[in-house]
């Protein structure tokens, strides 16, 4: 109270001039703190709504990647389901069958088969197929005839137009599958 009671002496004491000019400085004073606060809770408000932005933008890149890995996941387990139901599947064989189906086993020129290590369990067997001679239509009976067979895709397609023969293809083809990586003998 003793400091309170000084101060009102003090502003008594003092001509109207001098008075006006103390309460301008002290409201000045306390305005200029009132911005400087006003200035620094705004910096603050901006800096965690950038935070919260980013954490936000980091918890979505983060469910996607946990959904592409669930996804991953399924995909694994379907192969693997795909693989145990013909352990044995040979893809020289299948596609040799079905050229026999589409007769068109005389229009093959060239055949190879090359197998390629994809993750920890699995390799890709590819087989590569030149035909000549072929017509669209054989073509697209045979492409769709191997999309039918879930065990087989399509790698590569490359179609030119036959040198030898007028109104004929010749096609490049690379058909692959997945097998179960062979484990090394111990």
């Amino acid at each position: 109270m003793i400091l309170f009671d000084k101060l009102q002496d003090f502003i008594a004491s003092l001509d109207e001039k001098q008075f006006y000019k103390y309460l301008a400085t002290t409201i000045g004073v306390i305005a200029l703190i009132v911005f400087f606060v006003f200035i620094q809770h705004s910096r603050k408000v901006r800096y965690l709504k950038k935070r919260i932005n980013n954490i936000n933008e980091l918890r979505e890149e983060a469910k996607v990647v946990l959904d592409k890995m669930q996804q991953v996941k399924q995909q694994r387990i379907d192969v693997d389901t795909m693989l145990a139901q013909d352990p044995d599947f040979k893809i020289a064989g299948y596609f040799n069958g079905l050229l026999a189906q589409l007769h068109l086993l005389g229009k093959k020129v060239e055949e190879s088969v090359r197998r390629e290590d994809r993750d920890e369990n699995y390799q890709e067997t590819i087989l590569n197929i030149k035909f000549d001679d072929m017509n669209m239509r054989a073509l697209t009976e045979l492409l769709s005839a191997l999309e039918q067979q879930e065990r087989v895709y399509t790698k590569e397609l490359e179609i030119t137009k036959s040198k030898k023969k007028p109104k004929t293809i010749e096609v490049a083809i690379a058909i692959a599958t997945l097998q179960p990586k062979e484990q090394p003998l111990e």
